[in-house]
């Protein structure tokens, strides 16, 4: 499943990438919820709000170390005895968006990366973003939910209880989405 999540994040990213550009240009306004939703063709040089501009190689070191550092720790966490599905779909969301935008850093001119989705409410405006921004945003979200509310969560006995007996608090079996 971590597999397959992270090849479909990754190519609905970069088809959306392309048909951004084959149909908008950077005056393009396209309405989708007026007041809150538009398409908007930004080139991003940086990360969210254009901070770390010229960081290009940096992010591309991280998604490198993404594609390394995920799959183990997914490894670890099976061989740990998590065998919850909500942790290959989170991992496998970062990994396709970071490998989406990595993608884009080494390929595109001047490693720009394509960002097309503008919310904003009012003089509000949230940075433009891509759906591998998006994905990466909701595999982190659901990780983290996971990590909190998910999983065999072993104490130490209390005093009360014999040295036998476990405290299993939310085990996989008890807690599933």
């Amino acid at each position: 499943m971590f597999w397959s999540v992270a090849v479909l994040a990754f190519l609905a990213d970069q088809a959306s990438k392309e048909a951004a550009l084959a149909f908008m240009d950077r005056t393009s306004r396209i309405p989708i919820l007026p007041g809150l939703f538009e398409l908007r063709l930004e080139f991003n040089p940086g990360a969210a709000f254009s901070l770390f501009v010229g960081g290009r190689w940096f992010f591309v070191g991280v998604s490198a170390a993404a594609l390394v550092f995920l799959p183990s720790y997914l490894r670890g966490l099976v061989r740990g005895g998590e065998h919850h599905r909500i942790y290959p779909l989170a991992l496998g969301l970062i990994l396709g968006g970071a490998m989406g935008n990595a993608l884009d850093r080494c390929f595109r001119p001047k490693g720009y990366v394509v960002d097309f989705f503008h919310a904003y409410w009012g003089k509000h405006s949230f940075p433009v973003f891509n759906v591998a921004d998006s994905a990466i945003t909701v595999g982190l979200g659901v990780l983290l939910l996971a990590m909190f509310l998910i999983g065999e969560r072993e104490t130490p006995p209390t005093e009360e209880q014999g040295e036998g007996e476990s405290n299993v608090a939310g085990s996989v079996q008890d807690r599933q989405l």
